[in-house]
């Protein structure tokens, strides 16, 4: 009988990959008409992406030596997001999947995201 052994997504991405698409994705979000205003209080955009990155790597299964606990749906709540702004986050985020992946993963990191736009969508756009 074999031993079945589930890897990750972490382990099947890659941290090498997560780091290379969250830069893709902010550089895709800063370009952005719509979302760009989102992000212009943001100062240090190097640490806010690694901030993100290390968020995808934990919630894909990694784990890192000294996490920084971070309340995405608090930060989120005061944006005053609208629905179409989230639907712009999630086709732009596709867009940066389906480019950087093979199309297995790009589908499965794509349905976390769909996850976490549901969340957001109850609890921080009115």
């Amino acid at each position: 009988m074999n031993k079945r052994v589930l890897r990750p997504l972490c382990d099947r991405i890659g941290r090498e990959s997560v780091d290379r698409v969250t830069a893709r994705f902010y550089d895709r979000l800063r370009a952005d008409a719509q979302l760009a205003p989102f992000f212009a209080h943001i100062e240090d955009f190097p640490a806010h992406e690694r901030l993100i990155a290390d968020f995808w790597w934990i919630a894909m299964g990694g784990k890192l030596s000294d996490p920084a606990p971070v309340d995405m749906l608090g930060l989120h709540r005061p944006m005053k997001l609208r629905q179409s702004d989230l639907d712009r986050w999630l086709a732009l985020f596709g867009e940066t999947v389906d480019a950087e992946l093979e199309p297995e993963l790009a589908a499965q990191w794509k349905t976390m995201a769909q996850g976490i736009g549901a969340r957001l969508r109850q609890a921080a756009i009115g």
